[in-house]
């Protein structure tokens, strides 16, 4: 579902630069690198549609463990144009996003031992832990923006401002071996501290901020 969503996006974006689009872009920020294109619908209102990615590694800290994150960005947006004003490029935007983000974080022991809720436990060699977040299939977007408006054909400067808004969904396991290493029951104590620090750093992200900028050509 969500990839299918996805491709949607990406084929309208894609596409419509051969489907009577008015205008096609390109762009790059905090949603990675991205192609669209722009319709207008007056001189006030306007719609565009993006489709952008990136993958990225860097460690992160959870509980005094420190993680390799692995983190792999698809997102598609289909949004509406208002400009305030009639003879500037200036506009107010809201929208959705569609999202098919894949961030996993794997932790291994520091000198033979993992760390949670301040108490250090001892790990077998191999042993790790691993958190992952994952971002809503859907996510309303608003914020401001200059560009897409018509004002003649030609190489023009887009930009975009704003945020979105969703929730998270995260999980936390143990290897096998740390699994045994700990017993059952410690095990399901150790998962749970962890399920916690995850879900309390994801949710400082719940509002995702986008910020672009990019180049567009108008036929």
């Amino acid at each position: 579902m969500i990839k299918r969503t996805l491709v949607y996006v990406a084929s309208c974006a894609l596409g419509s630069g051969t489907a009577g689009a008015q205008e096609v872009f390109t762009q790059a920020g905090t949603q990675g690198i991205g192609i669209g294109a722009a319709y207008s619908l007056g001189p006030r209102f306007g719609v565009h549609a993006d489709f952008n990615g990136i993958d990225f590694h860097h460690d992160i800290f959870l509980g005094g463990n420190r993680y390799k994150d692995d983190a792999r960005l698809r997102q598609g947006g289909v949004y509406l144009d208002y400009f305030p004003l009639e003879h500037r490029g200036w506009r107010i935007t809201a929208g959705v996003r569609f999202n098919d983000d894949s961030i996993e974080a794997v932790s291994s022991p520091d000198n033979g031992t993992y760390s949670f809720d301040g108490k250090r436990y001892p790990a077998p060699p191999g042993a790790t832990a691993t958190a992952t977040a994952k971002y809503p299939l859907a996510m309303p977007y608003f914020g401001i923006g200059f560009g897409h408006k018509p004002q003649g054909k030609g190489f023009g400067f887009i930009a975009d401002i704003g945020v979105a808004y969703g929730e998270p969904r995260t999980s936390y396991t143990l290897s096998p071996s740390l699994s045994e290493m700990v017993g059952p029951a410690q095990s399901a104590t150790l998962v749970s501290t962890g399920e916690r620090e995850v879900r309390d750093k994801a949710w400082r992200f719940r509002w995702y901020p986008v910020g672009q900028i990019g180049i567009s050509y108008r036929f």
